[in-house]
């Protein structure tokens, strides 16, 4: 997933940003409202304060895409009732919690997952890394099994494809084609993604 980060004070605009990329999110950041434009990207989500430069964070979230979270210390009614009632999807007071910010992300998000360089779209079966490949319910199961592990024992595999000798390998052929996935395999034990 895609997050830009829309933020005038630098050091909390990297601050933010260190905190998402550790969690695996890809994240661009922007310390005006005009630069965001430039990049001709458009992104998942939107983290945006009011207060910046050139293009204001509220007239903001009339002209991107997607969805968007302001992250301000300007809390008035008035400011608060104008970001929801142009579509923003939540609002934060700074200074906030990492965690507060994460969970909100999750739960904005929750069928997209991080599994080392790629993700997955779990509602639309979408592996993303630099292309969009579909994906089958079964090759998504399997790689499930890699999420914040190194290695996955070939029996946990087996379990997951029903598949095992020359049936299993032509399996994980296939998906390495498909995606471009190394399957590394660990002296008949196991596998890791490499």
């Amino acid at each position: 997933m895609q997050i830009a980060i829309i933020e005038d004070e630098k050091d909390l605009n990297l601050s933010i940003k260190n905190i998402l990329e550790k969690e695996g999110y890809r994240v661009d950041s922007f310390f005006d409202g005009e630069s965001v434009f430039e990049s001709n990207k458009i992104y998942d989500l939107y983290l945006i304060d009011i207060n910046i430069p050139k293009i204001d964070g509220l007239k903001l979230i009339d002209l991107l895409p997607n969805k968007k979270i302001i992250i301000s210390s300007n809390i008035t009614d008035e400011n608060i009732e104008i970001a929801y009632k142009k579509g923003a999807v939540d609002f934060i007071k700074k200074p906030f919690f990492k965690p507060e910010l994460l969970y909100k992300i999750k739960n904005l998000f929750p069928q997209y997952v991080r599994i080392k360089d790629f993700e997955i779209d779990l509602e639309k079966l979408i592996l993303k890394r630099d292309i969009e490949v579909p994906l089958l319910k079964i090759e998504v199961d399997l790689l499930l099994l890699f999420k914040n592990r190194e290695f996955v024992a070939i029996t946990e595999i087996e379990d997951i494809t029903q598949k095992s000798g020359g049936a299993l390998y032509a399996f994980l052929s296939r998906l390495r084609k498909k995606t471009g996935l190394e399957f590394k395999n660990q002296k008949g034990e196991g596998y890791r993604i490499g």
